[in-house]
């Protein structure tokens, strides 16, 4: 294929790939949808292979790729107009259940030549609490309403049973159905632009051109990693606080890279899975792994089936947390997910110390609200997903209020937010000092405050870093931890831990939250004197963090203390080099 098609056919998909995204935006019915943009599209060729996506969300991949790989194992007799939905962590892999997976077959004058996929949150599925996910559930079964793979599209036409079930398990049907109406209609529209394309060029051409961009990922990666000397790298560990079960229990999770030629290979292992939400599935790591190693070493390049072939990925045996056995409870996946990317990155780090950012905060985390609305009486359920800081990168600072490399969704606007629920956000900005010291500091993690202005509400934190803030490499010191705090009333302000469930909120009482931030690069006493000042008078460090972790002293006027820095900063180095 000459090389002009080649790029003008796969720039076409992934641009109908962003256009299904932003047409997901304009018609989808949550703020989850509409501003946190938690959903992904990707399209699959006939074989289940993925080809490209949309607005990219790395935890999704892995999920919508098992999904259509299942679809096509249960349904070989698939139609035109056909579509399938399945929210089944086990049955089907999904990251958990209140992600709903749409998954419609594409064919050609009857031929199947792909397939759009795309997973989308839910304000609420049923379950035990209000907004479904809850922080001490401890069986699959506790977590919403399961759906095994199955047709929601029979020859273009809807099951209307099926809407019937879901509505009926859900406290929110509108905004639910609402949202799985946008991802089936999308899907739809996304057939004729495909129709157009293959109308266009030929089935052959584009399929061939799928091919051969997969094939060009894969050996642009293999080249790459090539070039890392052979070796062993790690283990590195880290753990999450606890399962929101036994708060007193942390929980492990180690990563070692062993690179031989042009492959990659990250062996995993973890501790037992855990009675609480913490359980990660394996098909969701592998595949965000994958993007990682894609970020790191070709990031110019898309994402697609290409990727997988060069990086491994092994597990532990079956009941550990990194591999749950059955039904294990899932809602938290994301926090496990943070930490398995801060103990790759680490072990990356080792292996290509210049190209490697220092892990993020591993503490972006959600917080659901839920009651009557006391304007309509109806149920509502606020579903919020704030940041912690990425890591330091090493020429650089890390970037404040944004997420792992692995989690890609947005910051819910304050006025978004007042607009739809019965509450108001009384202060949002960054938490002072939490990015970790170094060289190169990592990014702020957000701190906001919420006040209920409805009579009663429910909150569920899923949350995490409140105990193992992320430790920095080369010689950086730890971020600060994550805290979370309640106001009621005339009573003392109460600390509240990193997962909490169906607690019980009445007007006027003021929920805090404050967010680690990213690790650190490098050894903080030898970060340039200017940058923290600067990081002083922006509010971004305080004086006493600046003396503590920078060895850098001020006047009164802000001017630098040139004596006692040089001082403060050469007994630093003493203890270092002893």
């Amino acid at each position: 294929m000459n090389p002009i098609d080649l790029e003008v056919i796969y720039q076409s998909t992934l641009q109908i790939a962003r256009e299904l995204t932003l047409n997901m935006l304009r018609t989808g019915f949550s703020t989850i949808i509409k501003e946190s943009q938690d959903f992904t599209f990707a399209i699959f060729d006939a074989q289940g292979r993925m080809v490209a996506q949309g607005i990219p969300q790395p935890l999704h991949i892995g999920p919508l790729a098992a999904q259509v790989g299942e679809i096509r194992r249960r349904f070989p007799d698939v139609a035109p107009g056909d579509a399938f939905i399945v929210n089944h962590p086990y049955q089907a892999c999904q990251n958990h259940s209140t992600d709903i997976c749409i998954i419609t077959p594409m064919f050609v004058d009857q031929r199947l030549v792909g397939y759009i996929g795309n997973t989308a949150h839910k304000p609420d599925l049923g379950g035990k609490v209000p907004g479904t996910n809850a922080g001490d559930a401890t069986d699959l079964f506790q977590e919403g309403l399961l759906i095994p793979p199955i047709r929601i599209l029979r020859r273009g036409e809807l099951i209307d049973e099926l809407e019937t079930v879901i509505c009926a398990n859900t406290r929110t049907p509108e905004v639910t159905w609402g949202d799985i109406s946008a991802q089936i209609n999308t899907n739809t529209y996304g057939l004729t632009r495909f129709a157009e394309l293959f109308k266009k060029y030929g089935t052959e051409k584009v399929l061939g051109c799928w091919q051969e961009w997969m094939d060009i990922c894969e050996r642009e990666l293999r080249e790459e990693i090539a070039k890392v000397p052979d070796g062993v790298y790690g283990p590195e560990t880290d753990y999450l606080d606890d399962d929101g079960i036994d708060l007193g229990k942390p929980h492990r999770i180690s990563a070692t890279l062993e690179v031989r030629g042009d492959v990659l290979h990250f062996i995993l292992d973890s501790d037992a899975q855990a009675r609480g939400p913490i359980n990660l599935r394996p098909c969701v790591s592998r595949n965000f792994i994958q993007c990682l190693v894609k970020m790191v070493f070709i990031p110019r390049l898309p994402v697609n089936d290409g990727l997988s072939r060069p990086v491994q990925v092994s597990y532990p045996p079956e009941g550990s947390l990194l591999n749950p056995r059955f039904p294990a409870a899932v809602n938290m996946y994301v926090r496990p997910s943070q930490v398995t990317t801060s103990v790759a990155i680490r072990a990356l780090a080792r292996a290509v110390p210049g190209r490697v950012p220092a892990p993020g905060s591993a503490a972006g985390g959600s917080i659901s609200s839920a009651g009557r609305h006391p304007q309509t009486g109806r149920w509502y359920s606020q579903y919020e997903i704030l940041s912690g800081g990425t890591g330091a990168r090493p020429d650089g600072d890390g970037v404040s209020a944004m997420d792992e490399l692995v989690v890609n969704v947005m910051n819910t606007p304050v006025e978004a937010v007042e607009t739809e629920f019965p509450v108001r956000v009384e202060s949002y900005g960054l938490a002072q000092d939490s990015g970790g010291p170094g060289t190169y500091r990592g990014g702020l993690g957000v701190r906001r405050q919420w006040r209920i202005l409805g009579e009663e509400s429910v909150i569920n934190l899923r949350t995490d870093r409140f105990k193992f803030s992320s430790p920095g490499i080369f010689g950086a010191k730890p971020a600060h931890p994550s805290a979370a705090s309640l106001q009621s009333g005339g009573a003392p302000t109460r600390t509240l831990t990193s997962k909490v469930a169906g607690v019980r909120l009445r007007k006027d009482d003021l929920l805090s939250m404050e967010f680690a931030g990213g690790g650190g690069w490098g050894n903080p006493r030898e970060r340039d004197i200017e940058r923290v000042r600067q990081d002083v008078l922006r509010g971004y460090v305080s004086r006493d963090a600046a003396r503590d972790d920078y060895g850098v002293t001020f006047k009164d006027d802000l001017s630098v203390d040139a004596e006692t820095t040089e001082r403060l900063r050469g007994e630093g180095q003493s203890k270092a080099a002893s």
